[in-house]
């Protein structure tokens, strides 16, 4: 059985109620939209809209029923938590790219013979002179 996006994303932030989702479809395709179909970016927004959602959520208490609202933020919360914390969906770790490079001898030696750079003088270059009872007058 194939996934669509949508369930993907849904399967990744854990709203897969088909009988009461907690977002629409079109906000995941919103968030899908936006993130060029990242279903691992468009989950961690999805998520954090979720949690916007369920923290709005309070206790309530229908006859037998009771609805605890603020416990299930404050798991889902925590959950999103690991989540995040989970470096395989860093972006850091999985877009950064190794540069390794400088300048040659070669080339600081032109730019400091370019007189068109600006150049300064490294303090042990210069001659400096003390001056002897620099307080007297």
């Amino acid at each position: 059985m194939s996934l669509t996006t949508i369930q993907k994303v849904r399967l990744e932030v854990g709203d897969t109620s088909t009988e009461l989702p907690i977002l629409a479809d079109s906000s995941y395709e919103y968030f899908l939209e936006k993130h060029n179909d990242s279903i691992s970016r468009a989950a961690l927004d999805a998520a954090k809209s979720l949690l916007f959602v369920m923290s709005t959520r309070g206790d309530e208490v229908v006859d037998i029923f009771s609805i605890s609202g603020s416990k299930a933020a404050n798991a889902y919360r925590e959950a999103l938590k690991m989540y995040i914390k989970d470096q395989n969906l860093n972006p850091v770790f999985s877009l950064a790219d190794i540069y390794a490079g400088g300048i040659s001898v070669s080339e600081m030696q032109t730019n400091i013979d370019d007189a068109d750079n600006n150049y300064v003088n490294p303090p042990n270059s210069q001659q400096v002179t003390l001056v002897d009872n620099v307080f007297e007058v």
